[in-house]
């Protein structure tokens, strides 16, 4: 995909041409000598036009003015790099390819040269040179373009997983992108590599998505736990028992750490990683007798594996058996390099079935067919087969998603509804409607309370016959209740269908008649969870502030574990430029959950504001961290960077601002 459509898969990067031009301009390894040229004047003209072009977002015209100014002066290094990323960036990954080849000649030494090479390969279906190129970029390093850098290291490890490097790709991935707030994405990275699936994740059959998706979020969890959930609902998943196994050697659970191993070899007896990681954990142990047996029962059984004799070495070291430990080494090093253990039956479990061309069209009539007739089941399977095809279609996966709902596969549901929002689809508005109102009720499940407001507020019409479903479903998003509608006890459904009522009023900014509901509903119901703190959220939009304060003050004594009161008190607090109070209220809700972005954000603005500039800069970097993408947290934290005289950090968080913030203006939000 290209480096711009980053920005749709939510890994907080995004790389448009301005970043290649301004780094071209500024880095003394590719510049290059004036013109040799009789037509100086023209080829001046040439790059002024190219580079207004560029800045204007003319694209097309940008790169015919880079080609020609190049016919003129073929040595002009700048030229080849911002062609090469402005046909990168416009989805021309072959000629960027050629372009890029022609900057590694000139800058061999320039690791952002080969990594926009190795990125520009992988969407060609080059994979293994861009594989070779990729991580000659990372040996290289990317000259502190942070962005590119996350683009190649991301792209390099589905790559690993891609070739079987299993356990370096996972390093990577949590090394680089697991604090904060991980993206769907690079968990579905790291359940592939944690569970040993050699595909790209586009390969991958989409009802094993959520799976995939599990697997990323317990891989990323301190808490074995996570494993053992998984494995209730799969306890004979290969590779599932080695990942708990790992986890929990991590958390110094040794014996149950082995029980896991020995499951393992049982689901995977050819193997040698589960003999391996019993060896790996006798040593750590330091019963050194039992791992220096089962090291060497490994050698034995698989004499030509390299890891075997390498973790023997280390059994016999760890022994004080100098002698064996030297002879495996060697015996290690004398073998060829271990190859990958990619395993017909993983590809077999995981991979998307596919359909030729020639046999799409009539799978999408069918799927479209049995839908209507609500064979579900036969849906699923003809729209799995033919998305493995038509992997853009927006409408293909809604379609998808509706089918796993009604099949009550929720998880699953909920990730091909989430695809089609980024991608949009076509269809009637009735069926549009039908497919926001399932994709909010999973929203609403799955805690993502505000993005199901946005969405259910688009399907709501005054002559709709899901109407009173919707309204029922924004009352749950607003009393953020986690449920599906059919979960509502019978004795709270008028509070829900109220709330739903209000939310809609509030939707259409109809505040005078929203108020005198809330009123009422909260005479009512004067207990019920987030009643207060959507009724303050709502005066909040008004300025009502103190009205607001005395709403937020009372959910707090209502929902004493959630930290939105805080975060809200805080917003007031600095709304009214009272600083003290916002980092009484911001540190309440950090302790309460020290995942708030937004209570990092607002700590620290309230130090920024009171002066203190160490911990107004790190609250604000851990915000731009968790949520890459906020405008806002960009601009304070240029903010905080300025004060502290720290010019150039503040400059790029001012370049980041402004890109994000104009993204934000010219990008329309999708809706399934």
């Amino acid at each position: 995909m290209p480096l711009q459509a980053l920005r749709s898969i939510s890994l907080g990067l995004a790389l448009s041409p301005c970043v290649g031009l301004a780094w071209a301009q500024s880095t003394p390894a590719i510049e290059s000598p004036p013109a040799a040229t009789a037509d100086s004047a023209e080829l001046a003209r040439l790059k002024d036009l190219a580079a207004s072009d560029s800045e204007a977002g003319k694209t097309t015209d940008a790169i015919r003015d880079y080609r020609q100014a190049l016919t003129l002066q073929p040595d002009w290094k700048e030229g080849w790099w911002n062609l090469g990323m402005l046909q990168y960036s416009s989805g021309q990954f072959g000629d960027a390819k050629s372009t890029f080849e022609k900057v590694t000649v000139f800058a061999p030494n320039l690791g952002i040269g080969w990594g926009v090479l190795g990125l520009s390969e992988y969407e060609t279906g080059d994979y293994d040179a861009a594989l070779t190129h990729l991580e000659q970029g990372q040996r290289l390093g990317m000259q502190n373009d942070d962005e590119i850098a996350r683009v190649s290291e991301y792209h390099l490890c589905l790559l690993w997983i891609r070739a079987g490097e299993f356990d370096r790709a996972s390093a990577l991935l949590i090394a680089k992108f697991g604090a904060g707030t991980v993206s769907e994405q690079v968990k579905i990275a790291l359940g592939l590599a944690t569970l040993r699936v050699p595909l790209l994740p586009q390969r991958i059959d989409p009802s094993q998505e959520a799976l995939v998706l599990a697997a990323g979020e317990a891989a990323l969890s301190d808490d074995p736990r996570a494993f053992s959930t998984l494995l209730r609902a799969h306890p004979t998943l290969p590779w599932l028992h080695l990942a708990y196994c790992r986890s929990l050697a991590r958390a110094g659970s040794a014996r149950e750490a082995l029980e896991q191993c020995q499951a393992e070899m049982r689901i995977s007896p050819k193997s040698p990683l589960p003999w391996i990681e019993v060896s790996r954990i006798e040593v750590q142990q330091r019963a050194l007798g039992e791992a220096l047996q089962s090291a060497r029962a490994t050698v034995r059984q698989l004499p030509s594996d390299v890891e075997a004799h390498r973790m023997l070495a280390q059994a016999a070291e760890a022994s004080r058996k100098m002698d064996e430990a030297d002879e495996e080494r060697k015996l290690a090093a004398a073998l060829p390099p271990a190859e990958a253990h990619l395993e017909e039956r993983i590809v077999q479990l995981y991979a998307s079935p596919g359909v030729q061309a020639d046999e799409a069209q009539a799978r999408w009539k069918q799927a479209l067919g049995e839908y209507v007739a609500a064979d579900y089941p036969a849906a699923s399977a003809d729209l799995k087969a033919w998305l493995a095809s038509n992997p853009s279609s927006g409408t293909g996966w809604a379609l998808l998603g509706l089918c796993e709902f009604a099949l009550k596969d929720y998880d699953n549901a909920l990730i091909h509804l989430d695809r089609s929002a980024k991608l949009g689809l076509s269809a009637s508005s009735e069926s549009i409607d039908q497919a926001r109102y399932t994709y909010g009720i999973l929203l609403v499940h799955a805690g993502r309370f505000d993005e199901a407001e946005t969405i259910l507020a688009t399907a709501w019409h005054p002559a709709s016959p899901l109407r009173p479903k919707v309204e029922f479903v924004l009352g749950l998003a607003l009393l953020r209740r986690p449920e599906f509608p059919d979960q509502t006890a019978a004795t709270e459904t008028e509070l829900v269908s109220d709330a739903g009522h209000i939310a809609v009023l509030l939707e259409q900014s109809k505040y005078d008649q929203a108020f005198p509901q809330f009123k009422l509903l909260l005479d009512r119901y004067p207990n019920a969870p987030f009643l207060h703190y959507a009724y303050g959220t709502a005066l909040i939009a008004l300025s009502e502030f103190d009205q607001a304060t005395a709403q937020m003050q009372a959910e707090r004594t209502i929902s004493p574990g959630s930290e939105l009161p805080c975060v809200s008190l805080a917003s007031i607090a600095l709304r009214q430029s009272n600083a003290a109070p916002a980092v009484k209220w911001a540190q309440c809700a950090l302790d309460l959950n020290h995942d708030s972005v937004d209570a990092h954000y607002l700590l620290g603005r309230a130090n920024l504001q009171m002066g203190d500039l160490a911990i107004a800069i790190r609250e604000l970097e851990i915000a731009s961290t968790m949520s890459p993408e906020s405008p806002e947290i960009h601009f304070n934290l240029a903010r905080a960077y300025a004060r502290a005289k720290m010019t150039d950090k503040a400059q790029r968080e001012r370049e980041t601002f402004s890109r994000l913030n104009e993204a934000q203006k010219t990008s329309q939000p999708a809706h399934p």
